[in-house]
């Protein structure tokens, strides 16, 4: 019986014996598949020893499969759960996945921490990017560390790379035990710390006093080249008595940025000598691929075929990479098909070649055709180049890829982040937001997420995530969250762009300089004048600069600072690009004075004339500077007019009162151009111009699914300058079907109704529109002055104080009119009875003598135009006499010579009284006079007569 047991016994120890040496020796022959398929029968009839699970979960560690491992852990006995062993393969498994809490979860229920489970955990956290932990896990140790714990955290302060990791690196180091001190992979580890951080004085300290073998040599240069050092790095190849193949890369890198033809010729003396083979030709080519020679590449790989050297895989790459580099896409193709057992590396440097010129649909149906499963950079590519097509078709194709892909890469977060920006630029945020929330993130995966933010107008999300970063800001965050900031253009993004901007200037180390743009970018775009223009004072000027000091002047209405900034670019003599030269012109057609127009744009290169957004913004100037023939002369300069163009001629004859060559251009245009700011445009033309049955017929063209609330709102300004108030209610009432109530139109209507000084209709109007006003300032501030200036011109002015008063309970503010001309080169500005310009008295005087000789000639002022009871001391006339309008026309009146053009820009409509007095002036000084108005140009001719026929 006794006996009987003994040979059962030893019999299960014989087989577990067994078992355990097979798995062991497949894992040593890294055929890790076998051993799972030796396992899954094994299990299948016997219990597995701690034994036979440990070498298992080696195997899935391996293979990446969480899914297994995960499964084996379930199924694990309490007992073989406390087994260290296994505690420490499932700690690298969970680690390896990206799942760190279940690291940690089962490294702290262990009772039997041993030093290499610490390391595991320390190198888990450290290659999770939980550096800090790491950091923190070696300080709570109770076991003293070996030479691959120090060696684990040196490579941690190097990642983390700030001044307290690396404070503490140093400081680990000088308190190394004394076995350890001359240890040279904890020397290099640590030469590895200092030279990433850039402390070179140190690093080459520790160098010449420690025992060097070639690692030691390459991690010196590596780190010299790292920190643009790139003679040290080559005197210090020549210091090797035998280098080794890593060395001799860094050696050619760091030619190949020095890249003087001295060391070239240097390189290929000693090319000359090597005994030529895969290796040496392939250092070369890499070389002549820094040094972006693929010219060279080529050359070497005709030698190699006359030598009838076989190119090994990375030299088929560099070659790809240099027909690519070359644009010789035939011959790459071709190249690649002779390659004999492509790898997945192969594929990937021929779908990256393609995407990255402008080929994604030949590198989508590559991927289509692999017939080799895809890798983690072949699926991030695959993800970048549907990105690119951006198209139902990839899109789908993709999402199938992503759902169906290989659990080891299914935490993987080179892919996931490639997928986040593939969904992020197609628009699907829930699917990306998914995702996100569930993957293990970095850095990289969080610049992802804001970018498709970005992209899709969801800045506020942006500054949501920007928000939980904590110590981890980068560059690329950095300008993703200031860039947020500013397209919120809102006191709130204002704000919290400021915090971060004042924690930079504390820790500068970031305040790189497409950093401070961002932050100069988001101050202007904010419009805080004063901060942009104390940022700006202290920078090394450029064009991006200038660019963002410009783009604020213009938005707020100040062109003239604009072009005094061109003025300082030309004298400071900074290129002046395109960009610039948008933003300038773009300030002249805010400006809108002819002359200042013709100076500066005759100084606009030759080179510029060609680029349509030029053309288009010169047609602009010359439509608000009412120079119509020189706009039509710029039109037909352009080969192939786009929509911009034909919009733009189109709104300078609308502008200008031509309202028939805005129609006739509008029939001349290609039907599939046409889009909803042309339609606008000439609809906008026809209202000006009376046209009312080209507008009807125009509105009645365009499909119901594309009448915008821009486009019914032109077509009811048109009902409404034309009188026809009927047709301009019932398009409201159609609108509104559908529709919440637009503002817009309404005040299309309140405006008839004042022409037509007809209280009732606006009354009515306002009534409609009043429950909608509630958190629309702009918009209730504007019904309420329109309804008064109506009851004002028919009489009424009990109800007008009574309107005016509730405005002023209601914290409610008419917009300040500002009138402008340009004088002698320089640009000044009016308000209502302004008496700031120390030509004042002068202007005055000249008003009072220019009103009274009117008066001889039949001019009557129209007191119906003032909106509120006379003060003491006031008059009719005296309250129309100090209109801004006025006071500008008598500046230009009191100049000498007395010019025979005037041009003047308003920021409001001019009144009634004021369009009569101008047509007076111009009649009786015999000039021309032109005013743009907040809504068109008036042109007063010196007969009398006004382009806008008196429909304004």
């Amino acid at each position: 019986m006794f006996l009987r047991f003994t040979i059962r016994c030893r019999c299960f120890y014989s087989t577990l014996i067994d078992i355990n040496n097979r798995l062991k020796q497949l894992n040593m022959n890294k055929q890790y598949k076998k051993v799972i398929d030796l396992f899954d029968n094994y299990i299948q009839k016997n219990n597995p020893s701690d034994l036979v699970i440990n070498q298992t979960l080696k195997a899935c560690i391996e293979l990446g499969d969480i899914k297994r491992g995960s499964s084996i852990y379930q199924r694990l006995s309490s007992q073989s759960k406390q087994n260290h062993f296994i505690q420490t393969n499932l700690i690298r498994l969970f680690m390896k996945s990206g799942d760190i809490n279940k690291a940690k979860e089962i490294f702290n229920k262990s009772q039997n921490k041993t030093l290499f489970m610490y390391n595991t955990m320390i190198n888990g956290l450290s290659n999770n990017n939980h550096g800090k932990e790491a950091i923190n896990l070696l300080r709570e140790m109770s076991i003293p560390p070996n030479e691959y714990t120090y060696t684990i955290l040196f490579k941690t302060c190097s990642q983390l790379n700030d001044s307290q990791s690396i404070e503490f690196g140093k400081d680990l180091f000088e308190n190394l035990p004394s076995q350890y001190q001359n240890h040279p992979i904890i020397l290099n580890s640590a030469l590895h710390m200092l030279m990433q951080y850039g402390d070179i004085l140190l690093a080459e300290e520790i160098f010449s006093q420690m025992n060097k073998d070639t690692t030691s040599y390459g991690v010196m240069m590596s780190g010299y080249l790292k920190n643009k050092q790139i003679e040290k790095t080559i005197d210090l190849f020549f210091q090797i008595n035998k280098p080794n193949d890593i060395n001799l890369i860094i050696f050619f890198n760091a030619c190949a940025e020095l890249g003087n033809e001295k060391v070239l010729h240097s390189i290929l003396n000693m090319f000359s000598k090597l005994n030529r083979n895969e290796m040496t030709y392939e250092l070369m080519m890499n070389m002549y691929n820094k040094r972006n020679e693929p010219e060279e590449t080529l050359n070497l790989y005709e030698e190699m075929k006359r030598k009838k050297i076989q190119p090994n895989e990375r030299i088929y790459i560099l070659i790809l990479n240099a027909f690519f580099q070359l644009n010789y896409f035939i011959k790459a193709e071709e190249f690649f098909n002779q390659i004999p057992n492509k790898s997945s590396m192969i594929y990937d440097v021929v779908l990256n070649g393609l995407a990255n010129h402008n080929r994604a649909e030949q590198a989508f149906d590559l991927f289509q055709q692999m017939s080799i499963p895809p890798n983690e950079y072949t699926l991030s590519i695959l993800f970048k180049i549907c990105s690119q097509l951006n198209n139902t078709k990839s899109f789908e194709f993709a999402k199938k890829i992503l759902n169906a892909v290989p659990e080891k890469y299914q935490s993987n977060t080179i892919i996931l982040n490639s997928a986040l920006h593939m969904l992020m630029q197609y628009g699907d945020i829930l699917f990306a937001e998914k995702i996100f929330s569930q993957m293990n993130k970095d850095t990289i995966s969080y610049g992802v997420m804001m970018s498709g933010y970005l992209k899709n107008n969801r800045p506020e999300k942006v500054i949501d995530i920007f928000m939980k970063l904590n110590n981890q800001m980068d560059e690329i965050n950095l300008l993703l969250f200031f860039s947020a900031c500013a397209e919120l253009v809102n006191a709130k993004g204002l704000k919290l762009g400021k915090q971060i901007y004042s924690k930079l200037l504390s820790n500068r180390k970031l305040l790189s300089k497409k950093v401070i743009h961002s932050i100069l970018n988001m101050l202007s775009k904010c419009s805080d004048v004063e901060n942009a223009e104390k940022l700006f004072q202290k920078l090394n000027k450029n064009t991006i600069t200038y660019g963002c000091m410009m783009a604020m002047y213009n938005n707020q209405n100040e062109p003239e600072k604009t072009l005094n900034l061109y003025e300082e670019m030309k004298r400071d003599k900074i290129e002046i690009d395109n960009l610039i030269w948008m933003l300038i012109l773009n300030a002249l057609a805010e400006l809108t004075d002819l002359s200042t127009c013709e100076l500066i744009s005759s100084e606009l290169p030759e080179t510029f004339y060609n680029d349509i957004q030029i053309q288009n913004a010169l047609i602009n100037i010359w439509g608000k500077c009412s120079s119509v023939d020189r706009a039509k002369k710029i039109f037909d300069q352009i080969i192939k007019p786009n929509n911009m163009s034909y919009s733009t001629m189109i709104n300078a004859y609308g502008l200008n009162g031509l309202g028939r060559e805005a129609v006739q251009l509008y029939d001349e245009i290609p039907f599939e151009i046409i889009d909803d700011i042309i339609n606008l445009c000439v609809l906008n033309a026809c209202s000006h111009a009376s046209l009312i049955n080209e507008a009807q017929e125009i509105f009645k063209n365009i499909s119901i699914d594309k009448r915008t609330e821009k486009i019914y709102t032109a077509m009811i300004d048109c009902f409404s300058r034309s009188n026809l108030m009927n047709e301009a209610e019932e398009l409201i009432n159609e609108y509104e079907q559908s529709h919440l109530p637009s503002y817009s139109m309404y005040m299309s209507v309140l405006s008839a109704a004042r022409n037509q000084r007809n209280p009732l209709l606006a009354q009515k109007m306002y009534n409609r529109i009043e429950p909608y006003l509630k958190d629309q300032k702009i918009y209730a501030t504007s019904a309420k002055v329109l309804l008064a200036n109506t009851y004002a011109l028919a009489g009424d002015l009990t109800t007008v104080s009574n309107i005016r008063t509730k405005m002023n309970q209601s914290g409610l503010k008419k917009l300040v009119g500002l009138s402008w001309t340009v004088v002698n080169g320089k640009v000044v500005k009016f308000r209502a009875h302004d008496r700031s310009h120390p030509q004042s008295n002068e202007i005055y005087k000249e008003l009072e003598c220019l009103t009274n000789e009117l008066k001889e000639h039949g001019y009557q002022c129209d007191a119906s135009w003032i909106g509120r009871p006379l003060m003491n001391n006031e008059t009719e006339e005296s309250i129309l006499s100090g209109h801004s309008e006025r006071l500008a026309i008598a500046f230009n009146l009191i100049q000498r010579p007395i010019p025979n053009r005037i041009q003047i820009m308003k920021n409001l409509r001019v009144c009634g009284d004021c369009h009569t007095f101008s047509k007076w002036v111009a009649q009786v000084r015999q000039c021309t006079i032109i005013i743009r108005d907040a809504n068109r140009t008036h042109y007063f001719y010196p007969d009398g007569y006004c382009s806008c026929g008196d429909v304004f």
